[in-house]
């Protein structure tokens, strides 16, 4: 979703351009509420199978899997806005390497989409602190995020209006579609899957994906948009999870576990970091800019992985055992 987005950016790209930045949002709430379910797993899984969580261990696996290849991307950002082929400003630079990018919002094109990897690094430094110390207290410590922040987001809207900049990236925020997908994982693990897709009506699992794409046309609209758009698409894309994962053989689960969307899915991390280097409008003119651009974002995405991340998976795997 967020590449259709940024192709849509292109001159004569055939989409609706006024819907491009919602889907390219609504694309990385989806990555969010994702992270939160996955981590929360983990992190359940671990405590199940050895009675303890290493906050040591898991903050070294996140900097194994993230950093290296988050820097290679700063690094050459840096080298093509020296070359005058990329776009940074004043500011950038300092917050992407300190993962606080989410906080800068007057800044350039091709370090900007790191906003979401900085609210990610917060998640990751502050979640498994809090599940550690709340135990069985987890779900009520993510149920409150869910429930609070709406409410903290439309107070801050109408407080405080030297705030609405930054309402939709800054984590007290966002923080709610994280711990959506935290809430999920945790009623998963202490009910079973089943017995929750059991639980709710077989029409809301049909509405869900249909209710979080519609409430992404409403984002200009902040009285609905920030109390109740934004927790309707982070339930209903916490719904599309569950259903998806106990339902791997419909035509939907099985789309999901093809050959291509795993491989997409196993590039996505350094697909999302390059994309934004190639898919800069500004940049590319040409009436077949589109094409190769999505390929130059291919190409160094697969590099990037197979070079960084993958010969890093091994390192990291010894931090999980």
């Amino acid at each position: 979703m967020v590449v259709w987005s940024h192709m849509a950016n292109f001159p004569g790209f055939p989409v609706f351009r006024s819907s491009s930045v919602d889907f390219a949002r609504l694309g990385v709430t989806v990555f969010f509420v994702l992270s939160g379910f996955l981590i929360t797993t983990l992190l359940v899984d671990e405590r199940s199978r050895k009675g303890r969580i290493s906050l040591r261990d898991f903050y070294l696996r996140r900097t194994i899997r993230i950093f290296p290849a988050a820097y290679l991307y700063i690094g050459v950002v840096v080298v093509f806005a020296w070359l005058g082929l990329a776009t940074r400003l004043p500011g950038d630079l300092q917050h992407a390497v300190t993962y606080t990018m989410n906080y800068h919002h007057e800044r350039g094109w091709s370090l900007g989409h790191l906003w979401s990897l900085a609210l990610e690094e917060q998640f990751y430094l502050l979640w498994p602190l809090i599940f550690l110390l709340a135990r069985k207290g987890a779900i009520l410590v993510a149920l409150s995020v869910v429930v609070l922040a709406p409410v903290v987001r439309a107070l801050a809207w109408i407080l405080w209006p030297a705030e609405r900049t930054g309402i939709d990236e800054e984590f007290q925020y966002v923080a709610d579609s994280l711990a959506t997908g935290c809430l999920l994982a945790l009623l998963v693990a202490r009910f079973g899957g089943e017995r929750i897709a059991g639980m709710v009506p077989r029409w809301m699992f049909l509405a869900a994906p249909a209710a979080a794409v519609v409430a992404t046309f409403f984002t200009d609209y902040p009285s609905f948009h920030l109390p109740f758009g934004m927790t309707l698409i982070n339930v209903g894309i916490a719904l599309s999870i569950l259903w998806v994962v106990n339902r791997p053989a419909t035509v939907v689960g099985c789309a999901l576990n093809s050959r291509a969307a795993v491989f997409v899915g196993t590039i996505s991390y350094s697909l999302y970091l390059w994309q934004q280097l190639f898919l800069n409008p500004q940049l590319m003119t040409m009436r077949y800019a589109v094409p190769i651009a999505v390929v130059l974002s291919f190409a160094a995405a697969i590099a990037s992985y197979y070079l960084v991340e993958k010969p890093l998976l091994g390192l990291r795997e010894r931090f999980r055992h």
